[in-house]
């Protein structure tokens, strides 16, 4: 057992300095809290680093002030930290002194040859985690492109808008509660903010919340609705015509029918209940468009799997699967499997 982060920090700073040589067996025992502040002290950069080579900037006093109530609960495991489990790399950089390298799971951490797990670790992957959603959020800012890909339509943003996003971003809140799975509302406006780093991806999941990939991370964080309001007059979500498949962004209801030979179940929903809800069946309408449009209809569709119903302005419109094809309305369309794929998103309101 290992009491705190600081110890096993040290436990690390003390091997390096045996591999280097600075640690000698005729010199006079030293104290230990009086090396493990100076080490740290000497601590002049930290940063995370994603499993796909992104890498942000730590807010260095808050991360010095925070750890010492950091790392209580650690137990040394003899299980060495997978590859594939590590979600991030802690990296701090010292003077004059080679960086010290942490990789971080959600329940361990290893730092050299030694793997720390425990409520400690769990505990410590989800501050650095925080911490790491703080820097993605203020790094600088050079260009910011808006899209809505429900619309096909981008905007490069000028210095006057692009405050504006500073300001949202600035003020951000991170989600720290497990939640059920939101998929991005119709239009789907996405943020790319170019800076000298790896460009930031923001997704604006609903009018108050939105996403930002950090290689297996995803996180979270609540926005004042202000800016959702922003991004609707910058680009409009109902400046152009609308197709077949488009008109069901505006979905009241969604049912599913047991019709054929696929063993779905009877489901029924109202799309305006939760942003859950409208996120799904937005996605839904998503997934239906990447099909493609046939001018006439199959020779052989095969058998009918089920059928989905969609409400829009109190008319229900009605979609039939098949194994690779769908028809709405008089109109089909090809895609692979499909009906499978769609089912799946469908059932997941069931969770």
């Amino acid at each position: 057992m290992v009491s705190s982060l600081r110890a096993y920090l040290f436990i690390v700073m003390i091997a390096s300095m045996v591999i280097s040589g600075c640690a000698q067996s005729d010199k006079a025992p030293v104290d230990l809290s009086d090396r493990i502040e100076k080490e740290l002290d000497a601590v002049e950069k930290v940063t995370v680093m994603s499993t796909d080579g992104q890498e942000v900037m730590l807010d260095l006093p808050t991360f010095k002030q925070e750890l010492p109530g950091q790392g209580n609960d650690l137990q040394l495991s003899e299980t060495a930290l997978q590859q594939e489990d590590v979600r991030f790399t802690l990296v701090l950089y010292r003077k004059k002194s080679a960086p010290l390298v942490v990789a971080v799971g959600e329940g361990a951490s290893q730092f050299g040859e030694n793997t720390y797990r425990g409520a400690g670790a769990v505990a410590f992957y989800h501050w650095i985690q925080k911490l790491t959603g703080k820097g993605l959020l203020s790094q600088k800012m050079n260009t910011v492109l808006l899209s809505a890909e429900d619309l096909a339509r981008t905007r490069v943003l000028g210095e006057p808008e692009m405050e504006a996003i500073r300001k949202a971003l600035a003020t951000a809140v991170p989600e720290t509660a497990a939640s059920q799975k939101q998929y991005p509302l119709y239009p789907n406006y996405r943020l790319r903010i170019n800076s000298a780093e790896k460009p930031l991806e923001v997704t604006v999941l609903t009018p108050t919340l939105i996403s930002v990939p950090f290689g297996k991370e995803t996180h979270a964080f609540h926005v004042d609705s202000g800016l959702f309001s922003k991004l609707t007059g910058w680009i409009p979500p109902t400046d152009q015509e609308e197709n077949e498949l488009e008109q069901l962004f505006k979905a009241s209801k969604i049912r599913i029918a047991r019709t054929g030979a696929m063993a779905v179940e009877n489901l029924e929903w109202e799309v305006r209940k939760t942003t859950v809800e409208q996120g799904v069946a937005h996605q839904t309408v998503r997934l239906l468009q990447t099909a493609e449009g046939l001018k006439s209809a199959p020779k052989d569709p095969g058998p009918e799997q089920y059928r989905l119903f969609v409400t829009v302005n109190g008319k229900e419109r009605e979609v039939i699967f098949y194994a690779a094809h769908f028809q709405l309305d008089a109109k089909w369309f090809a895609h692979n499997e499909i009906a499978e794929a769609q089912w799946k998103l469908l059932q997941s309101l069931r969770k």
